[in-house]
Order: C-alpha cells, then structure tokens, then sequence
C-alpha cells in the first residue's frame, strides 16, 4: 500500500528496494515479501492500460499458487493445450507440420494465457494486504553504494525521497536505471523485423492450441484468449508492417484469414493492430554485491516459446532462495549472478537463433532446421525432453 506517513518522510531505510512497477516488479515485491522482510516498491504511477496477454507456463503457475494467486486468476486464464509449428515458407526445404501435446508429459496444458490487464490488478490489490510493502510512487535518479548499503534518490514532482535498502532488485525494463547507475555493460542487438500485434475473434473453435507459422520473415503466432478469440503476434519486415497498419478492417481480416489459410475461419478484429520493433538484449552481470536486474532489465528477445515473462519469473524464484541462503558479506548479488547465468544465456541464444534460421537464406542452415523439426516431431523421447526443456530447465 502506499503510506501516507512514508510519502511524507524524506528517509526511509528499507531491507529490500524493488525498483518498477510492471509484471515482473509486483511480483517480485510480493515473493520476497513472504519472507518477512520489509520491501520498499518504487515505480511511476500509472494508469493500467495493458491490453496484451502474456502465457504463464506451468512452472510459472505454480509460482503464483505459492503467491497464494491463482484461484484468483484461474478463472479468467484459457489454457494452452498443444503447441502446433507450421512451415508456412514457401522454400525448398520445408519442415513437417509438428504437434507438442501437452498430454504426452502428464499435463493438461503447457500454460495458461492470461490478460496483463487482469493480472496487474491481481498483483496491484494483493501488495495492499501486505503490511512489509510500502509503495511509493516516483522515478529513482541515483544509486550509489555507502557502507555497505545501497543509497537511492527518488523523485516526485518536487519531493525527494532518499532510501537506504539492504538490497536492491532492479526490475525497471530494458532500460533500467538500476544497470545504468551499477555501470553494466550489455550485449545488444536488432532485428530486421517489426511485430504487429492484434486480437481478433474467430468462427471454428481454436481448441486451446497456439499455432506458429514459420515464415521468411519470421514467426506468425497465434495463442488463444478463448476457444473463439485470440491474439496474433506477426513478425514482419518494418516496411511490410508499415503498409499493413494502413490497412482498413475489412482488408486486414481478409488477410489474416489468407494467412491463417482459413483454419480458424471467418475473423473479426477486436483491437485496433499496434507494431513495435525487435530487438535483443543480455547484460554481462546479473548482479553483484547488494544488487540484482531481473526481467527486461536483464535480458530482452523477441516473443517466441513464451519464454520471456517465464524467465522473469526463475530470475524471481532464484533471488528468494539466493537472498533467504545468504548474508550480505557473502556477495549475494554475485550468487545470484552465478545461479542465473547459463539459464539466461541458453535461452536468450536460443530464441535469437531459432529466429535468425528463419531468416537466413543459406541452404545449409534451412536443412538443419527442418531435420530438427523433423526428428522433434517423429522422436517420441526427443519430443518429451524438448517440451520439457521449453516450460523449465527444472523439470
């Protein structure tokens, strides 16, 4: 909650500063509010107007079951029951139509998709149950380390707050002050793509199952609200994109039913199509000392395999367990660096290559794609282990 006594100090001395109020930030706060240790959230006000979806994977679930969430945001969750690649290129070497069931690794869904609108408002209302967070709103300008502690400047308006935290937790996006002022140095890259990002309604019932066409250009992804809507991520050249979002209704949803090759039948736009640009980003250090970046402060790649959100989520799991194990004289943030490492790296590499061999052009690595796709679809045990491998490297 935000505290009228704390808004009205100009010093507060806190055990833990979470820094950004997004997906990852809340649920971070409330993770590591559970320990008991006193949690100091920073973030900008805003006016929630989130209208994407983000898919919770099962070990991401079970992490808002621990935050004692999920019966709240189970009934408004849909279910993603098979993952489903098409080779929608019109190349030479093209790889099989494949099928992940989530049945064939004992679950009933990879996942659930869920409305970043309704889980922020879950997240939002349940910090105001909490007596250890104290929310304050406004831009952090300074951290800088004093004795051992990390020392923040805040602003509001005209109001400076300073803050003394134990230990900081930079949860503020790809551009995060909490990197910026630690001085890490990042590797980053962009993409020749934009993503085009519109949900839509459909006559033939999707059966829980997200489809992604693999294109020249890129993934075109569709993942489902409900059994007849949906939400559709398409990866296109920023040219293309640009045309597209000229478009009239009516010419968009003939398209993207020529696109979808009609399996989904007749579709409805119900948001107006919105495009943002690809990029990568990994920074060189996770964290050190009496800091840690989480989420998009620490790594960012394009929405393929539902991994980013998901990731966000170990990188919380492992800092509860890295700050509940040590002190501060053992380097927490350097453990935490250490526990996050290949886990970041393999799956952010992974991602960027997967898209870059739908880009490339080279025969050779068109070949290899498709074999793998191949033997992933035909290898039964390959098959389970790769399902496995893409909800957690912990299963």
């Amino acid at each position: 909650m935000i505290s009228e006594e704390i808004m009205s100090k100009n010093d507060i001395t806190t055990d833990i500063c979470v820094i950004g109020g997004g997906l990852v930030g809340l649920s971070a706060a409330l993770k590591l509010a559970q320990s008991g240790a006193s949690i100091t959230l920073c973030a900008p006000k805003e006016t929630i107007k989130d209208e994407r979806t983000t898919a919770f994977l099962m070990q991401t679930v079970s992490f808002f079951e621990e935050l004692g969430l999920w019966a709240k945001l189970e009934t408004k969750a849909f279910p993603l029951k098979t993952m489903r690649i098409v080779d929608g290129t019109q190349r030479l070497i093209r790889a099989p139509q494949t099928d992940f069931k989530a049945s064939e690794i004992e679950l009933d869904a990879f996942g659930f998709n869920l409305k970043n609108l309704d889980t922020l408002q879950t997240l939002n209302a349940e910090i105001e149950n909490y007596k250890n967070i104290e929310r304050i709103e406004g831009l952090i300008e300074n951290i800088q380390t004093i004795d051992n502690q990390e020392q923040l400047t805040l602003k509001n308006g005209s109001r400076t707050t300073n803050i003394k935290a134990g230990f900081v937790v930079g949860a503020d996006g790809r551009n995060s002050i909490v990197r910026h002022s630690k001085n890490v140095s990042v590797r980053e890259w962009k993409y020749p793509q934009t993503a085009l990002v519109v949900d839509f309604e459909h006559t033939r019932s999707s059966e829980f199952t997200s489809t992604e066409f693999h294109t020249e250009t890129g993934p075109f992804t569709i993942v489902p609200h409900s059994n007849n809507k949906a939400g559709l991520v398409w990866m296109e050249k920023p040219e293309k994109v640009e045309e597209l979002l000229l478009l009239s209704k009516e010419v968009m949803e003939k398209k993207l039913e020529d696109k979808m090759q009609s399996f989904l039948g007749k579709i409805t736009l119900k948001s107006k199509p919105q495009s943002f640009p690809l990029k990568g980003l990994v920074a060189n250090s996770f964290g050190e000392q009496n800091w840690a970046i989480i989420g998009e402060a620490a790594h960012v790649f394009p929405p393929i395999g539902a991994q980013g959100f998901n990731l966000g989520i170990r990188d919380i799991e492992a800092l509860s367990e890295v700050l509940a194990r040590f002190t501060n004289q053992e380097n927490r943030g350097s453990q935490y660096d250490n526990a996050r490492t290949h886990d970041i790296n393999s799956r952010t590499y992974g991602v960027d290559l997967l898209n870059r061999s739908l880009l490339s052009d080279f025969l050779p690595i068109q070949m290899l794609r498709g074999l793998g796709l191949q033997i992933l679809g035909s290898v039964k045990p390959l098959r389970r282990y790769a399902m496995k491998m893409g909800i957690s490297p912990n299963l």
